[in-house]
């Protein structure tokens, strides 16, 4: 019966040993699996969980030690397991025993201890990685007086190391962002259509305004003085929904746009319905007309170089073109 209970308590050693070294061969490799991206959103808008890791990802010296601690001793109590079930059930004089069955049980740590664990966190890093931010925190606390020593080692040469001084810049370059909008859409931090918009906003910002600018002989104009019925007529027949406006007597004189919604739906004159449009340079970018347009609540700009009128430009056109990345 003792022997039983004996055998009992290796078995449960064994297994202790197995799960310890499952879960720190899991973590490391969910450590740098996981998106660091993603966890620092999640972390600024409040998560704990996030913050903790975020904290580990800044300072991977205290993580990486505490997994070295924790993997050789999981080594440790499984190979004293070994030992000791061996020692139980075969003579003391029979030494070729211990290795037959280290060699035995070396497929089941190898699978159960570190392939399975390491595929699963590859697989999910962030969830397994949450979930298990408890139990290693523990572990880390545990296991700080052991892996102070190790860590002070690795401060020590990374002294000598020129990317100490390294830092995340806070300003991003081009390609640098968009291979961080790329890892967030994969991470499904963004959608597909935050992300093509993102990618367009990037696109047009470097194009001129008159990428998007409708000619001035192209424009369906009206005078301030036309009347009601004129205008109407002038949006039916060219479908329109916004009709540019031009000083009377002045071919060229384009200074306002008016809603044909309003032109149906009002009963009084026409000129409080003209809404005056902003002007932009030849030297603007798509991303300024569009920006300027949305704080004023224009609908329609005018594009114009040495103060001659070369075409108008639609807010709609714009967001089209944010949308074609």
């Amino acid at each position: 019966m003792n022997s039983t209970y004996y055998l009992l308590g290796i078995s449960m050693l064994f297994l202790l040993g197995l799960r310890l070294s499952a879960f720190f061969s899991g973590v490391e490799t969910g450590f740098y699996r996981v998106s660091f991206l993603r966890l620092t959103i999640d972390a600024q808008a409040g998560d704990k969980t996030a913050a903790r890791l975020v904290w580990y990802l800044q300072n991977p010296s205290y993580f990486v030690a505490t997994c070295l601690v924790g993997n050789n001793i999981a080594n440790y109590v499984t190979t004293l397991a070994i030992g000791l079930f061996v020692g139980e059930l075969l003579p003391a004089e029979v030494g070729w025993g211990e290795v037959l069955a280290t060699l035995a049980i070396s497929p089941v740590i190898f699978i159960c201890g570190e392939l399975l664990p390491k595929t699963l966190y590859f697989r999910a890093p962030m969830r397994l990685l949450r979930k298990d931010s408890g139990l290693f925190r523990w572990f880390y606390r545990l296991f700080l007086p052991f892996s102070l020593p190790l860590i002070g080692i690795t401060k020590f040469f990374q002294r000598f190391s020129r990317d100490r001084e390294r830092q995340s810049g806070l300003a991003l370059g081009r390609n640098r962002l968009a291979q961080v909008l790329s890892m967030g859409h994969r991470e499904g931090i963004l959608v597909d259509v935050q992300n093509r918009m993102i990618t367009g906003l990037m696109r047009i910002a470097q194009e001129n305004v008159t990428a998007s600018m409708t000619p001035a002989f192209r424009m369906i104009d009206v005078e301030e003085t036309a009347t009601r019925d004129q205008i109407l007529a002038v949006a039916r027949e060219y479908g329109a929904a916004y009709v540019v406006v031009r000083r009377a007597g002045q071919t060229d004189g384009w200074y306002g746009y008016v809603r044909t919604i309003d032109v149906l739906l009002a009963k009084g004159p026409i000129a409080p319905l003209i809404r005056e449009m902003p002007r932009f340079q030849t030297s603007h970018n798509r991303q300024e007309a569009l920006l300027t347009m949305r704080e004023t609540g224009a609908r329609m700009g005018l594009v114009e170089a040495e103060g001659r009128i070369l075409g108008v430009i639609h807010e709609q056109g714009l967001i089209d073109a944010l949308m074609r990345a």
